[in-house]
């Protein structure tokens, strides 16, 4: 039998601005989901560093050490346990949490999407509901929901979590800390993307989605053995929010499935709620260059 041994816990995180954003997650399958919402950044990783050395006229001004990142992204992605390839990290990540959020797929068969799909659709019911009757029924609704949810995490919150972690995080940061960098950028003809824990927490930057947009552009199949599509600027900042606030909801979930407090419960349901708009804005077919 589970048991939710939580007393009154405090929110998951808090979202906000500027300096109160949170610069990590409670539990490593929060972690891992943001990263792989944001799968995109590996995808272009391998690009970037193509370009970087085809073009030695435009990136002439790199640093050394955003030069050495840029020559780990090209040779060693799918040759390496922490450089591994889309096939490599959709086998890694699939078994934990299906497709990522982040891509266009058609299989929300896996048991997180299912348990995911159902607590997002529970805040909708909640916050979309015409009258206030039914209000108490819908937000217990969202409360079961929150508990199956809490049931599959549980299980797949461990060792192979952590492990699929850190192989996809390390990657991350290079691909990040490249598109941070001025010099690079502007090899692209564009700003760099902000300093510190971009493009995760909550932190949307225009000039930092622009620099996915472009380099998602140049990605043929030739790249990457899977398809890429084209990731625009708005697709990305949507990305971000889907990535954010589905972090930020499972690490609630997994603090307190239970909500007694409706206070609580009611800012849970307004987190997952954002979840949701954020996976649909992701699915939409509507984009800026």
């Amino acid at each position: 039998m589970t048991s939710y041994a939580v007393d009154n816990p405090p929110p998951a995180r808090a979202i906000a601005d500027g300096q109160n954003l949170k610069v990590r997650r409670l539990h490593d399958i929060s972690d891992l989901y943001e990263l792989w919402t944001l799968d995109i950044l590996p995808v272009v990783g391998r690009k970037a560093g193509h370009l970087f050395e085809t073009n030695p006229e435009r990136f002439k001004r790199v640093p050394p050490e955003i030069a050495d990142l840029l020559g780990q992204l090209t040779y060693r992605t799918g040759y390496d346990e922490h450089y591994l390839n889309m096939p490599q990290r959709l086998g890694l990540v699939r078994p934990l949490l299906g497709e990522s959020d982040g891509s266009r797929h058609f299989d929300e068969s896996s048991k997180f999407h299912r348990a995911a799909a159902g607590l997002r659709q529970a805040a909708v019911d909640y916050v979309q509901r015409s009258f206030s009757t039914g209000e108490r029924q819908l937000r217990n609704a969202f409360r079961d929901a929150a508990k199956t949810m809490y049931a599959y995490l549980t299980v797949v919150e461990g060792s192979v979590a952590t492990n699929a972690r850190d192989r996809l995080r390390g990657h991350f940061t290079d691909v990040s800390k490249v598109l941070q960098n001025v010099e690079y950028c502007s090899g692209l003809g564009l700003p760099p993307a902000p300093n510190g824990n971009w493009p995760r927490f909550g932190i949307v930057d225009g000039d930092g989605a622009a620099l996915i947009s472009e380099l998602t552009q140049r990605v043929t199949n030739e790249d990457d053995p899977t398809t890429v599509p084209q990731v625009g600027v708005t697709k990305f900042l949507a990305m971000q929010r889907a990535a954010d606030y589905g972090a930020a909801s499972l690490d609630d979930v997994l603090l307190d499935p239970v909500m007694d407090d409706d206070e609580r419960a009611n800012g849970v349901i307004d987190l997952v709620y954002r979840w949701w708009q954020g996976i649909r804005d992701c699915r939409t077919d509507l984009d800026t260059p």
